[in-house]
């Protein structure tokens, strides 16, 4: 290795160190680490299955005042390893919970697969007893030390379980203050710190970039290890992944379609390849669940045909890499080459790719909705069906007890266009429901293509096909949802006011808002941009709209919904769906599988002041010059579909349907320019949070700590950065729109453009 090569290398091994130091600090003030067995344990203890009782512990319950768990014959604790090759001291605080006239328990203590000791647990009068041991030095590379209960068990007359001993409290102390943590977090550290540099270097950053990074990044997890160590040491390895496939999945996006450096010494990416990285990164979003099942999570693993295509997409981009490469390298004067070999055309083949498996996977996804059982349906078939029956649409003390649940609470129109049917075969109609949904879902892309003269045959109609690869989908298909037909409603109320043609704008507009309330924020684009015929369209919509409603359904409906149901259906939840600004604070103080209206008043104001902060912003950016066929008007428009699914006070994922819109938009406004390496992967980002996964994609419903409380918020995330992206678009310079065919040809323009040179 020459001199300039370790001038390169240096900055990674800096940034390894740092990591390594920052995380040992932290890690030296986690000790003793004490572990309250029934709290938040789901990492640390072996949960007994139904079909194997013998194994693991028990359901959480109370004894003398705290949750405790009864072992089985063999229950195992998991806790993180104290450093290597030092003795420490490991205490339990164990239970005999026994009936009188049972045998005292006798245990059996394994500590990493060694016999530690045996020993019967008396009865005592004055709760549990604890029991110390000195643990020998080891070394294990692995996260965890396993402590294994091993007792004999009873049976109780109305309690079929093995009961051993009762788990109450764990505590392992080293002997030694420890300076350097355990070799499997030292070399995790190391790869963290890697990551962390390498990252923001891939995406054009600097050294001093990377490594300012890596201490933020660091010095973070250490904060959390040194203060929650038991819901942070756990994971490490899975933040030190996270960060790995971040890095992969910009340098496949780099791979496929290379950025350039600017005679600026900035990195821009081809507007028109801006789908490939779309596409990359949705790809990372099944990869990081591998890694999570690979340590240990359960119930997170992709689905298959996932897996499968995921395979397809990698072997089919390897080939063409690999066959461009053959192709470079045969000798001049050749026969002709089996395709051309240049890094356009490249790019497409690759665009191409990415586009079909993107539709394949849509059709997978929307096969399995078609299999679910459509609750939102239900409620709305059954409630109308209880209306034609002689009965109501809705169920007063269902809302007010939880109108987060299982309630009918929209208008009467809505349910109005069931009465046709409600008398039919529910399943049938279900099917049909969701055929139509398809339908919406095709016309949307049509309508798309026709609004702006896109060609499916070409990049930027790839890209349009990419971006249908979109979770919410298939979402709002199985559950039964409308959110597809709103899709297509806000959509034509878009052409409808970029053509100015107001009034039918304005009744699209009612219509949508009959079905959910939240597209009446379109009204305040409709004010900024002075569309006054927008609003009269929209009052005479709903007049007419309503009048029909008023004819079939009859007034009592009507004056049930606005004067008892309406006033009722406010309010934010904690419930993990709910990805909007007030569902993300609730999260902070409730649990995310509380489906329960939020009471904190203090937190409901704060998200609603934020929600307004927001709301004002998206009007200031409206209130930019655009005229209206152009695609800045576009994107004012789009802000208003970004607040109905995030200053909302609640509004689950499906209903993020709607943000296809934006993404659409931004693609059309880029697809003639190109844009900086770091606008890229932010927007590349938000699609793979948004598009891929529900709330079942990483979390099973059991809370492991604040990673938990952070990580089942990501479609929030996904938002937050596709609203800056936005802003970020709207307020910019415009430079004037150049064609594909010259951002192409970016080096013969520019010759000191070079393409981004090594991170490293």
């Amino acid at each position: 290795m020459n001199h300039k090569q370790y001038l390169q290398l240096w900055p990674a091994l800096a940034a390894a160190a740092i990591a390594i130091v920052l995380l040992a600090i932290g890690y030296s003030q986690a000790w003793p680490l004490t572990f309250g067995v029934g709290e938040r344990d789901a990492r640390l203890v072996q949960l007994a299955a139904p079909d194997n009782n013998q194994q693991g512990f028990h359901a959480v319950e109370v004894f003398d005042g705290r949750p405790a768990r009864w072992a089985s014959n063999t229950a195992t604790i998991d806790l993180p390893r104290p450093p290597d090759n030092r003795a420490a001291i490991l205490t339990l605080r164990l239970l005999n919970s026994r009936p009188p006239g049972q045998s005292d328990p006798q245990v059996t203590l394994v500590v990493d697969d060694m016999n530690l000791a045996t020993f019967a647990v008396p009865r005592t009068t004055g709760g549990p007893r604890s029991y110390t041991f000195l643990m020998p030095a080891g070394a294990h590379f692995r996260w965890a030390t396993t402590i294994q209960i091993q007792s004999d068990t009873i049976t109780l007359p109305n309690d079929p379980r093995p009961l051993g001993v009762v788990v109450d409290e764990v505590t392992l102390t080293p002997l030694e203050t420890p300076w350097l943590p355990s070799i499997w977090i030292v070399l995790w550290s190391a790869a963290l710190g890697g990551f962390a540099y390498l990252l923001p270097r891939s995406l054009g950053g600097g050294r001093a970039a990377g490594l300012a990074s890596v201490a933020i990044i660091a010095a973070l997890i250490a904060l959390g290890i040194a203060l929650r160590p038991l819901e942070i040491l756990p994971f490490v390895q899975r933040i030190a992944a996270l960060l790995g496939i971040a890095c992969l999945g910009v340098g496949g996006a780099h791979l496929l379609a290379p950025p350039q450096q600017s005679e600026q010494g900035d990195v821009r990416v081809r507007g028109a390849d801006l789908p490939i990285y779309l596409a990359v990164a949705w790809w990372m979003g099944p990869l990081f669940q591998l890694a999570m099942t690979a340590d240990g999570a359960r119930n997170v693993t992709p689905a298959p045909a996932t897996m499968w295509l995921g395979g397809l997409t990698a072997l089919l981009l390897l080939g063409v890499g690999g066959w461009r490469l053959l192709n470079r390298r045969s000798p001049s004067g050749t026969s002709a080459k089996p395709f051309p070999s240049s890094p356009h055309n490249f790019v497409t083949i690759s665009g191409a790719i990415l586009a079909v498996i993107a539709l394949v996977h849509l059709g997978t996804m929307i096969q399995f909705a078609f299999t679910r059982s459509g609750p939102d349906f239900w409620i709305l078939f059954r409630g109308t069906r209880d209306w034609a029956r002689g009965g109501s649409l809705y169920d007063l003390n269902a809302v007010l007890t939880n109108h987060f649940g299982h309630v009918f609470k929209v208008p009467p129109f809505y349910g109005m266009l069931f009465t046709p049917f409600v008398f039919q075969d529910g399943l049938m109609i279900l099917f049909f429901h969701r055929v139509l949904n398809v339908l919406l879902l095709a016309t949307t892309v049509l309508v798309w293509m026709r609004m702006f003269g896109i060609h499916l045959f070409s990049a930027l109609g790839a890209g349009i096909i990419i971006l249908v690869n979109f979770r919410p989908f298939a979402d709002t298909i199985a559950f039964g949802q409308i959110d597809l037909a709103l899709l297509l409603i806000l959509t034509l109320a878009l052409w409808a006011l970029r053509a100015e043609r107001n009034l039918l704008a304005g009744a699209l507009i009612a219509l949508g808002a009959l079905f959910k309330i939240y597209p009446v924020l379109l009204l305040a684009f409709c004010v900024i941009k002075r569309r006054w015929l927008a609003l009269f369209g929209f009052a005479a919509g709903m007049l007419v709209l309503n009048g029909v409603a008023l004819a079939v359904m009859g007034w009592e409906m009507h004056r049930v919904y606005l004067f008892e149901v309406l006033p009722r259906i406010g309010g934010s939840t904690a419930w993990v769906e709910n990805q909007t600004i007030a569902g993300v604070l609730a999260r902070l103080v409730a649990p995310p599988t509380e489906a329960a209206i939020f009471q904190d008043q203090g937190l409901a104001l704060l998200a609603n002041g934020i929600a307004a902060v927001v709301s004002l912003a998206a009007c200031m950016l409206a209130l930019r010059p655009a005229s209206p066929k152009s695609l800045p008007f576009t994107l004012q428009y789009s802000q208003f579909l970004l607040l109905m699914v995030f200053a909302a006070p609640a509004a689950w994922m499906h209903y993020e349907t709607l943000l296809f819109v934006l993404f659409a938009a931004l693609l059309l406004h880029w697809h003639t320019r190109d844009l900086s390496l770091a606008k890229a992967a932010a927007l590349a980002t938000s699609f793979a949070l948004i598009a891929y996964g529900n709330q079942w994609s990483y979390y099973d419903g059991t809370v492991m700590g604040v990673l938990t409380i952070a990580g089942i918020s990501y479609k929030f995330y996904g938002m937050l950065l596709l609203g800056s992206v936005l802003a970020a678009t709207l307020l910019e310079k415009q430079a004037p729109a150049i064609s594909s065919e010259s951002v192409a040809s970016m080096h013969e323009r520019h010759p000191g453009a070079k393409e981004a040179p090594s991170p490293l």
